[in-house]
């Protein structure tokens, strides 16, 4: 059994509002979430930060900015595991092709 803090709640709605596409429960849980980041779970820090960066994938392929996407792939090229989880290979399959 796991430990459900008030960290990994803001988390999980941080995740959530990434997949979901609604920003404001991302910002309004940044702060809670912070905890997560800044924590020694390396798997769950990856995983939310591609949550939030396909999340902003989705934004700067929405406005075309190469800016954005090109930081989307530095997110992606930081993660090495042995094996990617299914995040990981989503967006990797989103990132693959796309030039702006």
């Amino acid at each position: 059994m796991f430990s459900f803090t008030e960290a990994k709640v803001g988390a999980t709605r941080v995740s959530c509002g990434a997949r979901l596409g609604l920003p404001r429960w991302i910002a309004d849980e940044q702060d809670s979430a912070a905890a997560v980041m800044s924590s020694g779970h390396e798997k769950q820090r990856a995983l939310l930060r591609l949550d939030m960066a396909t999340w902003a994938l989705e934004t700067g392929l929405r406005y075309k900015s190469g800016r954005i996407v090109e930081r989307a792939r530095a997110v992606r090229r930081s993660y090495s595991g042995p094996t990617p989880p299914k995040v990981v290979r989503d967006f990797d399959d989103r990132l693959y092709g796309v030039f702006l």
